[in-house]
Formats: structure tokens, C-alpha cells, sequence
């Protein structure tokens, strides 16, 4: 039973704005790519998940007529930093949580495991069979994680591109 682990589209922001849990307006290219999602999935769409947020919820509701939102697929929240670039964030304090992602947190915002954990309640509670989940490049990271035994920093490593579809075999125990 497979799945389809979707990034929203591009975002219409500056380059470099850190911005977790803020909506952002996606990118003009948006009907292009949404288009490019929706022919990557079955011609028979399953029960759609989406994270509440703008960029995931519009794709979301683009591809079917009936979403499910779930706060646990948000992106790893960055707290005080949202909304400014990573330039603007340059200091030792960022440079602590660069250097160390996997246990401090951002001013404000919330550790890796605290995603981890919120991400993990919601694939424990997804009903069995078939599933379209648009979410965002960290909370996909940690359900690959999950879904396929990857490391976590291996997950993390792992380039997720805009609008890119991912089909992921859930595992029985799930």
C-alpha cells in the first residue's frame, strides 16, 4: 500500500527566508507545477492529507476536492527566526543550532524531536491503504525516516524537491 509523500510547489519568497511555520504565497509556476504533481499520482486519487499551511493546503485542495488537514505535517517551526533570511540570522546562536539540528532549538521554535514525535503520532493514527500526503521538506524528511528505516541524518540529507512526488511501500507494522 503505497504512500505519496508530496513537497508543496515553490514558494514566492525571497531566497534564503527561513520560514517554518509562516505562510508564504507559492510561486507563479503554481498551476504548472500542480499540474506535474497531479500527473505523477493514480488516475484514481486516494484519501488526500495535507499540513494546514498555505503552500501545502492550496496544493492540496488543487489535486482533490476533499483534504484532510493535520497540523502534524507542518515544517519544523524556527520560531523567532521566521521571516527573516538566513543571513540576517548570522550570529552565534544560529551558528550553535547549524552546528547542532538534531538537539537545540531555535529561539522560540521547536528541537528535531519534537518533530520527530508530532510526525510519528500522525503516521501511528493514518488509517491503512493508499494516501496522499503534501506536507513539507523536514516533516517528509522524518516520515521517510520512519517509512523506510533511513537515519534520521541520512533523511535529512536527502534532497526533497519542490512538488516532488515521493511513493513510499508502508510498512505492515505501521
Amino acid at each position: 500500500m503505497p504512500l505519496y509523500l508530496i513537497r508543496h510547489t515553490r514558494v514566492a519568497a525571497p531566497p534564503g527566508l527561513c520560514y517554518g511555520h509562516l505562510d508564504v504565497a507559492l510561486a507563479d509556476t503554481f498551476t504548472n507545477e500542480a499540474q506535474q504533481v497531479r500527473a505523477a499520482l493514480p488516475a484514481v486519487l486516494p484519501p488526500v492529507w495535507s499540513s494546514p499551511s498555505l503552500r501545502c493546503r492550496q496544493l492540496a485542495e488543487t489535486l482533490a476536492p476533499s483534504v484532510q488537514l493535520d497540523a502534524r505535517l507542518k515544517e519544523l517551526s524556527f520560531g523567532d527566526w521566521e521571516g527573516q533570511t538566513w543571513s540576517e540570522l548570522d550570529s552565534p546562536e544560529a551558528r550553535h543550532w547549524g552546528n547542532h539540528w538534531q538537539t537545540a532549538r531555535p529561539p522560540g521554535g521547536e528541537t528535531l524531536t519534537e518533530l520527530v514525535e508530532r510526525v510519528d503520532t500522525f503516521l501511528q493514527e493514518l488509517p491503512a491503504g493508499d494516501q496522499v500526503i503534501v506536507a513539507h521538506a523536514g516533516s517528509i524528511r522524518v516520515l521517510l525516516h520512519w517509512l523506510t528505516g533511513l537515519s534520521l541524518e541520512a533523511a535529512f540529507q536527502r534532497p526533497i524537491g519542490y512538488g516532488e512526488v515521493i511513493p513510499v511501500a508502508r510498512p505492515a507494522e505501521i
